[in-house]
Order: structure tokens, then C-alpha cells, then sequence
């Protein structure tokens, strides 16, 4: 039985619909010159997206719900509301520019509003994410390692069967001493990598997750080490949110105790384990800088809200952020490329590791550019931070980033020599 289709909301509201409509605008900068015809325009990306409706109030729905209805417009959203469209599926944002005409003889009224998305659209966030492109190269780096061990494996004389167990060494009985001796090790190296699997569970985002390996010996090899891999991401993931690098750090450290632990595995295996140890430290040091990113776009925007009424009086709660400091960035970058270095010389995929290291080097050197327009002043005596920010200029609610900057968090005041963005 088909399924019914689903009626257009808004919040609590059920809308007849008479017409739809979409606005997709571009913010073009403009730069004109004295005496020159003409001008230079850039396209600084899409504005929010604008949906316009034309709806409909009668008979009883309209008796009963016509000022009802006016009065909700008039409110005030603390949040964005929901809405149901009947092509684009559920949306969050915010209705503008509500217009009525109603004539109460026929017990009818047209209504027409605005209704504004809320959020950055995924295509320009994914133009400046550098979390993608290194995501991107940890998938082809597994595709290299899989195809590496099998190569490995018909030389040694192992066959790559479908739905084989490493353990089943006692049905391989045509196979020779070379194939057995590396058939063995590997055999050994899983326990310990599947050991970690079993104690710890990888997150629904792992890298594993996205990646559909053959059902191979070699395959399910593969996938074990990235599941390996994946699993100490978790448990560095369990670190204060704040503390950025230290979760860098620690992956890295696991990464590194692992490796030392399969040591004696087949050389295949154990430049395996490397490379995607590394493109697994590479790929999760990217979405941190990401998501520092998108912290640091949302909390400039949050500066911006007038969340005050006319006598002072909060009406909206902002969330903190928690923002790398420069020394975090430059930290977490470090630790990264020291790994990637390391394993450099024995890596099955030694240029997808190079990209996934430069990417993070241009990520990283953007987000400095932010942090280079700043000045330092010296303050004598112990100053609220949110005056540190009205004096140079910034809003009040600035004072996260401002915080960020110095490498402390949450102080109430401030003194001695103070980081603060040119306004």
C-alpha cells in the first residue's frame, strides 16, 4: 500500500497550500573605481535560501483559527521552527513578511509569508572543509592497502580465498613453508588488532564505516587494522572536548604503541597497520580543525544576534564554543606530520599520506590568517573581559573568541598583556 503523502507544516500548523515558490540570491561583492566604467564582482556565496507561500484559511478553519494564527506570526521564535515541505522534506528556519487579507462575510482568508533556512548550506562549507579531501584519501589509502597485501599474499603463496579465517591454518594443508611461516603471522598480528576491536567500539562515523571491502582474506585483514585504527579514535575521543591536541596526542601515542606491539607481523602487514594508522591520525586531526571551523564561523555569527531586549534582559541562550588556540593548532599539526614522517619511508601509500599532511598544513595556515589580525595591548589592572572586547571595538559576546586567543578559558577578568582582534 502506497504511503500517504504528508501533509505541508509549519510549527504546529497544517497549511492548505495555494502556491509554492523558491528564491536562491548570491552575495555579489562589488568593488567600483573613480573614473572607470563598470565594476568588479565577486561571488561571495548563496544567502540563505528564501521559500515563499500562498495559503488559505476557510469556512470552520477559519473561525476558529484565523487569529489564532495572526497571533503566532506576531510572536517572537526563540528558536528555529520546523517546517514541512512537500519537495524538500523537513527544514529549519525562521517565516518573514507574513501578509493577510481576509474577508469575514465568506469566512475566508488568503495569507502569504516568507519563510528564510536556517544553517550553511553543506556545498559551501564543503569548499573550504578540509576533513572531506583527507576523508577522501584514507579511503583510497585502504583500497591501496588491500590490493598491497594481496599482492603480498600470491607471492608468499597464500591464496586469497572468499570467506576464509586466518585461523584455519590446518585446512591449508597444500599450502607450502613460506606461505604457512606468513600465513602465521598474520594470524598472530590479528589477535592483538582484534583485541582491541573486541574492548573498545569504533564510532558510527569510522572510517570503516564508509568503506566496502571485499570479502576477501586480504579484504577482512584490511578492515580489521582500520577497525583497530578507529577504535583508539574513540577512546581519544573520550578527552575533554576543549583539550584538542591532547586527543591528537593520545590517538597518535595508541597508534604508535600498537605498532610496536605487532612489530614482528609480515613486513606487509606491519607497513599496513602504518600507513592506515597514519591516514587514520590525519583524518581525525582534519575534523577536529573542521569542526573548530565551523565553532569559530558560528560564534562570529552568534556576535551578531541582538539577544538583549530594549532594558538589557537576555532572551536567548548562546552556547560556548570551544575554539582551538593558535598553540592547539600548531600542536595538533605537529603531531600529525611527526607520525606521517615517521611512517613515511615504509608506507604502501606514501603520496596519499603527503596530500592528507599538505592539506592539513593549508587548513591550518587559513585558520592562522584569522588569528594574524590581531593586536596586543597591556592592561594595569585586572579589566572584565567583555570591556576588554567594547573598548576595541568587538561585541561583548566576543569574549569566547577573545578567550581563545589567550589560551584561557572562561576568565572573568583579564590583565597583563591581552591578544585581541582588530575590529
Amino acid at each position: 500500500m502506497a504511503e500517504e503523502a504528508r501533509e505541508c507544516t509549519l510549527g504546529p500548523w497544517n497549511l492548505k497550500l495555494v502556491s509554492i515558490g523558491d528564491e536562491i540570491s548570491h552575495a555579489i561583492a562589488e568593488t567600483s573605481y573613480p573614473y572607470k566604467n563598470g565594476a568588479e564582482l565577486e561571488d561571495m556565496g548563496v544567502n540563505a535560501e528564501l521559500l515563499r507561500f500562498s495559503c488559505v484559511l476557510t469556512n470552520d478553519d477559519y473561525k476558529e483559527n484565523y487569529q489564532t494564527l495572526r497571533n503566532w506570526f506576531l510572536s517572537y521564535f526563540p528558536e528555529p521552527i520546523e517546517l514541512y515541505h512537500p519537495d524538500h522534506g523537513v527544514l529549519k528556519g525562521y517565516p518573514k513578511n507574513v501578509s493577510f487579507a481576509n474577508d469575514r462575510r465568506k469566512n475566508f482568508a488568503q495569507f502569504d509569508f516568507d519563510f528564510e533556512i536556517a544553517g550553511l548550506q553543506p556545498d559551501i562549507q564543503d569548499f573550504t572543509d578540509p576533513f572531506e579531501a583527507v576523508e577522501d584519501e584514507a579511503k583510497e589509502a585502504n583500497a591501496e592497502v588491500q590490493a598491497a597485501l594481496a599482492e603480498e599474499m600470491q607471492r608468499a603463496g597464500v591464496p586469497d580465498i572468499s570467506d576464509g579465517d586466518w585461523s584455519l591454518l590446518d585446512y591449508w594443508g597444500v599450502i607450502g613453508d613460506a606461505a604457512r611461516e606468513f600465513a602465521s603471522g598474520v594470524n598472530s598480528a590479528l589477535g592483538k588488532i582484534q583485541g582491541v576491536i573486541a574492548t573498545v567500539k569504533a564510532p558510527v562515523d569510522a572510517i570503516n564505516t564508509t568503506i566496502d571491502y571485499m570479502g576477501t582474506l586480504s579484504g577482512k585483514l584490511t578492515q580489521s587494522i582500520q577497525q583497530c585504527c578507529d577504535s583508539f579514535t574513540t577512546l581519544a575521543r573520550k578527552m575533554d572536548s576543549s583539550n584538542s591536541s591532547g586527543r591528537v596526542a593520545m590517538l597518535a601515542s595508541s597508534l604508535d604503541e600498537q605498532l610496536a606491539a605487532i612489530l614482528t607481523a609480515p613486513s606487509a602487514v606491519y607497513a599496513s597497520f602504518a600507513t592506515l594508522a597514519a591516514s587514520t591520525l590525519a583524518t581525525e586531526t582534519s575534523r577536529i580543525i573542521s569542526e573548530d571551523e565551523t565553532r569559530m564561523s558560528e560564534a562570529i555569527a552568534a556576535e551578531k544576534v541582538v539577544s538583549d531586549d530594549a532594558e538589557g534582559r537576555a532572551i536567548a541562550q548562546s552556547s560556548e564554543p570551544f575554539i582551538m588556540t593558535p598553540d592547539d593548532l600548531e600542536n595538533s599539526l605537529a603531531v600529525c606530520r611527526e607520525f606521517i614522517q615517521k611512517v613515511l619511508p615504509i608506507s604502501i601509500s606514501p603520496e596519499r599520506l603527503k596530500k592528507q599532511a599538505a592539506t592539513l598544513a593549508d587548513a591550518t595556515l587559513r585558520v592562522k590568517m584569522e588569528y594574524m589580525t590581531t593586536k596586543t595591548f597591556t592592561l594595569h589592572q585586572e579589566t572584565p573581559v567583555h570591556k576588554v572586547c567594547l573598548d576595541n571595538g568587538l561585541s561583548y559576546k566576543a569574549a569566547d573568541r577573545i578567550c581563545a586567543l589567550n589560551g584561557v578559558k572562561n576568565p572573568t577578568f583579564m590583565n597583563g598583556e591581552v591578544l585581541v582582534y582588530d575590529s
